[in-house]
């Protein structure tokens, strides 16, 4: 199995689709991949269903996050701040 070592960024908007795409191959094998936006794919196909469990956690978990920095945003705004920075929280690491 490939593995990615490093950093990816990707860039991901209020424009971009998050879909899952499948893929019919060989044999009728379907081939899934979580799409974000037309920069990246993830290919689940022999993901376990823990590890889509996971996903779907550590995406909650970021949405959380969004919230909090967004209403850390609206409150500095209306009180005349014009920049502000979300303190990082100790725990999960993105591999």
């Amino acid at each position: 199995m490939s593995r990615i070592t490093g950093a990816i960024g990707v860039s991901v908007d209020g424009d971009d689709d998050v879909e899952v795409v499948y893929t019919p191959g060989y044999r009728d094998r379907v081939y899934p991949t979580l799409r974000i936006g037309n920069s990246l794919g993830l290919d689940v196909t022999d993901a376990s269903p823990e590890v889509l469990r996971q996903i779907a956690e550590a995406a909650e978990e970021l949405a959380e996050w969004a919230e909090k920095r967004d209403l850390a945003a609206q409150v500095a705004a209306e009180d005349g701040v014009r920049s502000i920075s979300i303190p990082t929280q100790p725990g999960r690491v993105a591999a």
